[in-house]
């Protein structure tokens, strides 16, 4: 799963449940508005079972596109896209010596901000997508093997937001991974 071609079935499910569960107040409205309509062409029930029906194509419609635009922002970073993408912790290796290289490049992003530390960690606030909000991330560096480990972690704003703003650590660690191995 996660490969080229393959859709991860339970990464599109939850995808799917948290947009049918984003989109709830509109089919409730809907209900409501024809229980307390008068001039009902069809029976109540009727009504609601085309409402659910039309909530879950669209729903399931939103939930595509939301993995959509996961599968685009992985693409050539090796990071898999499957439902692990939606934990709020993201974690990943780089190869020995890349530790520095990397570390300037998060200061020097326009993402980053507050990038302190030193002696082999860093810790620095990133923003995934336009606007204020960010994901808390260290870089760290293995003494023994030089690897550079990143880990970012999104706060429970981030995760309870629709769309691929529920995925904020995944899209950081793509933009992060970007940034490690170019040139």
């Amino acid at each position: 799963m996660g490969q080229v071609g393959m859709v991860d079935g339970r990464l599109l499910w939850r995808l799917w449940l948290v947009t049918m569960s984003g989109f709830a107040p509109l089919p409730a409205t809907v209900g409501l508005s024809d229980v307390v309509d008068a001039d009902l062409s069809r029976s109540l029930a009727e009504d609601l079972v085309v409402t659910l029906l039309v909530w879950a194509v669209f729903s399931l419609l939103a939930a595509l596109y939301v993995y959509a635009a996961l599968v685009r922002r992985a693409r050539g970073t090796g990071v898999p896209v499957t439902v692990d993408a939606l934990r709020a912790t993201q974690e990943r290796a780089f190869p020995a010596g890349q530790a520095e290289r990397l570390r300037a490049r998060i200061a020097a992003s326009e993402r980053a901000y507050d990038v302190t530390g030193g002696a082999g960690a860093w810790d620095f606030q990133w923003r995934p997508f336009r606007g204020r909000h960010a994901v808390t991330g260290s870089l760290t560096v293995d003494r023994s093997s030089g690897e550079a480990r990143v880990l970012l972690r999104a706060d429970q704003g981030l995760t309870d937001m629709p769309g691929q703003r529920r995925a904020s650590a995944f899209v950081a660690l793509c933009q992060v991974t970007r940034l490690g191995e170019t040139g």
